[in-house]
């Protein structure tokens, strides 16, 4: 069965689509049929993965608002097993007219339905703001990942997650669950660091927390180049710390 999964945090700079696009990148690595949806009108998602807005006509806006054709706006990327919908700016009229109308929240899960039986692992990002898209990813979403840079005002953005994650089970979507938490820019030797993971392993436990990403400046060179971090530098310890994040989610349910 095909597991859903939306990467988010209502607080920018948390290294949210760093790591949708390489924990996307790890599991089509291993052999699973990977969908990445990218529903931040920014398009770093698409970027990461080689694409850029103008590219293509069709993207998710075109699905949500043109009502296109799922098959239309899905777009094989230069890594085998992983397929894309972009997006593009055009998301910001999304989200400008139709924030108001609440049916429009259930959209995206609904059109997301028929091509669930053709992937293993379907991954959302989504805007660092709490909008009308994020709420509709996490509506078409069961399992939730937050990545959360190791800052102390990093902890209001958690706890605000954590509230919003409640809001959409009792009104939407009783499924969603957060499954982990991804500590982000993680460097060891400092003290805020090691104090923010262990409040985090307090008030939420061991078991949420997963592998550590420490800072690594080819992760955020490899964008650019519109590559993960797997084809720009293999061999660097931002390689190593997804494809670890990568084994804990495979292993998950």
């Amino acid at each position: 069965m095909v597991r859903v999964l939306a990467f988010s945090n209502r607080k920018g700079g948390s290294a949210k689509t760093t790591t949708t696009v390489n924990i996307a990148a790890a599991l089509a690595e291993k052999g699973y049929r990977v969908l990445v949806v990218d529903a931040d009108a920014q398009a770093h998602t698409s970027i990461s993965l080689g694409f850029h807005p103008g590219d293509t006509k069709k993207d998710l806006y075109s699905l949500l608002v043109e009502n296109e054709s799922i098959d239309m706006v899905l777009h094989e990327t230069y890594l085998k097993n992983l397929t894309l919908i972009p997006a593009s700016m055009k998301l910001t009229e999304f989200e400008r007219q139709y924030s108001h109308k609440e049916e429009v929240r259930t959209l995206l899960r609904d059109k997301i339905k028929a091509v669930k039986s053709s992937y293993d692992f379907i991954l959302f990002d989504t805007p660092p703001t709490f909008s009308l898209l994020t709420v509709s990813v996490l509506i078409a979403s069961n399992e939730l990942y937050i990545p959360v840079q190791t800052h102390f005002l990093a902890m209001e953005s958690l706890a605000a997650m954590i509230k919003i994650v409640r809001q959409i089970n009792k009104l939407y979507n009783p499924n969603l669950k957060v499954k982990g938490i991804i500590p982000t820019f993680y460097t060891s030797r400092r003290n805020l660091t090691r104090t923010i993971i262990e409040e985090i392993r307090q008030n939420l436990g061991e078991k949420i927390l997963l592998h550590p990403v420490r800072m690594n400046i080819s992760l955020a060179e490899a964008p650019g180049y519109g590559m993960t971090i797997f084809q720009y530098n293999p061999g660097s310890n931002g390689a190593h710390d997804y494809s670890k994040v990568a084994e804990q989610i495979e292993v998950m349910r």
